[in-house]
This record gives structure tokens, sequence and C-alpha cells, in this order.
């Protein structure tokens, strides 16, 4: 038995039938579509970041506070 009681035989008629049903081109463009879009989650996550160690930027409020005892 594997992970929570499901076990390869169980996996394996899983996948056969999803590719029976839905064909091995459809599901490869899921499989590209899936991946593309984790890879923009995560180019938008690594930019964010990028945008907010720049200082100036509203995200970085390091920059912007004014020192103790300073007078504007």
């Amino acid at each position: 038995m594997g992970i929570s009681g499901v076990g390869i035989w169980q996996v394996l008629i899983v996948l056969v039938l999803a590719v029976l049903l839905f064909g091995s081109g459809k599901i490869r463009r899921l499989g590209e579509d899936l991946g593309g879009a984790i890879s923009g989650f995560r180019r938008s996550l690594h930019q964010s970041d990028k945008d907010d160690t720049r200082e100036g930027s509203p995200g970085n409020l390091s920059g912007n506070l004014l020192q103790a005892g300073e007078r504007e």
C-alpha cells in the first residue's frame, strides 16, 4: 500500500483512463499550460521582490523613514 491507501496499480489505472478519455495530446497541452502558469507566477514573484528592494519604492519603507531626531 502506498500513500494514504493509494497503491501504484490504482494510480496506473487512473492514468490509463485519463489517456483514453482525453488523449495524450490534450494531456500534454494541459501540462504545458500548467507549467507555463507556474513559471509565470514565479517570475512575477521574483520581479516584485526586485521592485521592493529598490530604494524609494513604496514597498520598501526603510529608505523613506526619517531617522530618530530628524525633522522635515
